[in-house]
């Protein structure tokens, strides 16, 4: 897959060694709720930035479609761009971010309710597994199939869907959409019985995951 980065000029940073925040678009925006990023994608991204001898910190934008980086001393931008590219594999295609943009971006920076590291970024995964939670509930609602308790159902698909999100074991996108597929099975049937079972199988594949205008 071809992702796109962009990089924005050195911002410097009022601290006591000299280091600059260099803003970077990128494709993180999470498949399942767009208006968030992905924090399955990012958070092996964000391990590797964090590691570099050059790099203090990264964060990743609330949005999921830029990237902070806090480096440790200036490099050539083809330096800065082949290392991002690296950090998030596979070609890269670079433009430039309107200065405009990353001002504004700066504004909030590194407010964490806005910016998240290595370390937070299982917060987004959580926002995911609750929107989808929230999603299939509701869908599985209007498929007439009956439930017992939805808000309890609600929680604990939520509580299963996480699990799969925040497990640092490395996938494909598509092994990780049937975990949660099967996750989600699992808890359905244990609220609503085998006898649901032919009804669920219909019904629950890969795109009851997404919103109803993905694709």
């Amino acid at each position: 897959m071809t992702t796109e980065v962009a990089y924005a000029r050195f911002i410097p940073l009022e601290k006591s060694m000299s280091v600059s925040v260099g803003i970077y678009s990128v494709p993180l925006v999470c498949e399942a709720v767009p208006q968030i990023g992905c924090g399955c994608l990012a958070k092996p991204v964000l391990a590797r930035l964090d590691v570099h001898p050059d790099i203090a910190e990264a964060w990743l934008h609330h949005r999921g479609d830029v990237i902070a980086i806090e480096w440790l001393r200036e490099l050539e931008v083809d330096q800065q761009i082949g290392l991002l590219r690296a950090a998030l594999g596979g070609d890269s295609h670079v433009a430039l971010v309107a200065a405009a943009s990353s001002l504004a971006l700066l504004a909030t920076f590194p407010n964490p309710s806005s910016w998240y590291q290595h370390e937070t970024v299982d917060q987004l995964s959580q926002q995911e597994a609750h929107t989808i939670a929230a999603r299939l509930v509701q869908r599985l609602s209007r498929a007439r199939i009956a439930l017992p308790d939805g808000a309890a159902l609600q929680c604990d698909l939520a509580c299963a869907l996480q699990e799969v999100l925040v497990a640092d074991e490395a996938m494909p996108i598509e092994a990780r959409l049937a975990r949660l597929l099967g996750v989600a099975r699992n808890t359905f049937q244990r609220y609503l019985g085998s006898q649901a079972l032919s009804q669920l199988d219909a019904w629950l594949t890969p795109a009851t995951l997404l919103p109803e205008d993905a694709g």
